[in-house]
């Protein structure tokens, strides 16, 4: 199947740390606490009630509205598998997710369900669901079927909804053998069909190239291939100080896109303007950001991390608009 965009992106934001917490993006719903993520803070005292605290507040109608106007069309919201009911010790985020999709379709957003966090957790970060971080126990088989019904849930809830443009089966899993390699794969693909049977053709259901695009790509389908573009956490990037390296990665990565989109439809789920800490300034990721946009990746959409975190900087999205960072890509609508 050749699959080729020649419009520009859909541009999206992640509402990254609402219905699942970071405690780098939000740690004032933390303090005080030695929790470290949303499982193990769900367990002290006031947790429930600073959680839920912090869902009502952190995102709210002007925020929405404010995307919308920004010239936003997408929104890719990460989500627990307790997010339609409780899953001690993990409360159950529906009447929040139920807000937002009808705010979406009120000022004409769509929105990318992202299962982010998975039971048994489907990789080793303080994001994926499980509260011993580091361990990975989602390829047991019953955690591989709760996923499943929890996708099936999300998908009898939400489907038919005017707001939804995906899903996504799940956020960043960590192969470390060929063998986890094609169970998920096969995970993949029998729990797309279900999936697939039971959504509206348009809906996208989204896979994720587990960091390994090049595998991946022409393996997923009529799916959608989600790949995150980061050039702050590797090696090689961190002892790379100029800007000419990360355009040069940058050129190289984009005719990479450019080949893996004739195999299936692609979007960059994540990325960010953030550089590495021997280089980034103002000035650089400034610059970083429109190399960035202007590369025609030949993706249908890109969703920067993230729309906003209590700090300022290049991972809130609202902060960089602020500065003008987005002004000749955004028309305001």
């Amino acid at each position: 199947m050749s699959h080729h965009s020649s419009s520009p992106a859909m541009p999206g934001v992640n509402l990254g740390g609402w219905l699942v917490l970071e405690r780098w993006m939000t740690p004032s719903v933390f303090a005080g606490t030695d929790a470290t993520n949303e499982y193990e803070l769900s367990q002290t005292v006031d947790g429930q009630a600073r959680i839920q605290q912090h869902r009502q507040t952190f995102i709210q109608e002007a925020d929405i509205k404010w995307l919308a106007h920004a010239g936003v069309h997408l929104i890719r919201l990460p989500i627990g598998y307790w997010v339609l009911e409780d899953q001690p010790p993990y409360i159950s985020a529906k009447p929040q997710l139920d807000w937002l999709m009808d705010m979406a379709r009120q000022y004409d957003l769509q929105v990318l369900l992202d299962l982010h966090a998975a039971p048994g957790a489907q990789n080793a970060s303080d994001h994926s669901g499980s509260g011993n971080t580091g361990s990975v126990q989602w390829y047991q088989r019953v955690n591989q079927q709760k996923t499943t019904q929890t996708l099936l849930d999300i998908t009898g809830e939400y489907g038919e909804h005017p707001a939804l443009w995906g899903i996504e089966l799940l956020n960043e899993p960590l192969v470390t053998t060929r063998r986890e390699r094609w169970r998920l794969w096969w995970w993949t693909h029998k729990t797309s069909r279900k999936l697939r049977s039971k959504l509206p053709p348009h809906v996208r259901i989204v896979a994720s190239d587990c960091y390994q695009p090049a595998w991946w790509s022409g393996r997923v389908g009529s799916n959608t291939l989600d790949i995150h573009h980061y050039q702050c956490f590797s090696d090689a990037d961190n002892q790379a100080t100029s800007l000419t390296h990360h355009r040069q990665v940058l050129d190289q990565r984009s005719d990479e896109y450019r080949d893996y989109a004739q195999q299936q439809p692609l979007i960059i789920g994540e990325w960010s303007a953030t550089l590495p800490p021997g280089i980034a300034s103002d000035d650089t990721e400034y610059a970083h950001c429109q190399s960035q946009l202007a590369v025609p990746a030949n993706v249908d959409a890109w969703f920067y991390w993230s729309y906003k975190t209590e700090s300022l900087g290049a991972w809130n999205f609202r902060d960089c608009h602020a500065k003008g960072w987005f002004d000749n890509i955004l028309s305001s609508r």
